[in-house]
């Protein structure tokens, strides 16, 4: 039962996955999402509106067993911003692109300055489905086991300039964030990313409850 599951759970997060992504990472040549590349090519004069829904704060924590983290990258306190973007030309509405920012923030202690560690951005269509994703990631690392051989377990959904995701290493687990560019990011270990924003695997249902408040924006503004 367990087997079948897990099953279940990874082609969840396989399907979610947006269908404009390459296997690779890749999303063709010039800016990674259809909202970018509206706001250039297609949207002149333009209108861009934003509408938060969410800042979620993350408490520092420890990353233990993890190879060559950067000194003190999971022990500052940090904060992920959600906003609901759409561009529109004003002589044509309908006309219209819609996508989510994601921004990750960190502080180096209480009262101090905040630093942006990174802004990503998903087009709304696919919005939805990393909600789930990110619902799903949780199922997979309290009930699928692994093989016991893997030194490191990583699943994650990425899409446009952002990436989302759980890492378990041995026995440890953590969820993180990462924005920018997903080729580069592919690349590389999770752990080898400095603007990785890490997350206790607890926060995960109040990130995919706040992306899911933004797909039903996104719905409420493509309608406007």
């Amino acid at each position: 039962m367990t087997r079948r599951l897990a099953t279940a759970l990874v082609m969840t997060l396989a399907t979610a996955a947006p269908s404009a992504v390459h296997a690779n990472g890749e999303s063709g040549t010039g800016p990674p999402t259809v909202f970018e590349r509206f706001v250039l090519s297609a949207c002149s004069p333009c209108v861009r509106e934003s509408y938060p829904i969410m800042s979620l704060a993350v408490a520092p924590l420890t990353l233990p067993g993890f190879p060559r983290v950067p000194a003190g990258a999971g022990a500052r306190p940090g904060e992920i911003t959600i906003e609901v973007l759409r561009a529109y030309q004003p002589v044509r509405p309908d006309w219209k692109s819609i996508a989510v920012r994601i921004t990750l923030s960190v502080t180096t202690g209480p009262g101090s300055e905040t630093f942006r560690l990174g802004t990503g951005l998903l087009d709304g269509v696919d919005v939805r489905g990393l909600a789930q994703a990110v619902a799903d990631m949780v199922k997979i690392v309290t009930v699928y086991p692994g093989d016991p051989g893997a030194e490191s377990v990583d699943v994650d959904f990425h899409g446009g300039s952002v990436r989302f995701g759980v890492l378990r290493m041995r026995g440890d687990a953590v969820a993180y964030v990462q924005t920018g560019d997903l080729p580069t990011l592919l690349q590389r270990p999770t752990w080898e990313v400095p603007t990785t924003l890490y997350l206790p695997v607890k926060d995960l249902p109040t990130l995919a409850t706040a992306l899911g408040q933004a797909a039903v924006k996104i719905e409420q503004v493509r309608g406007n």
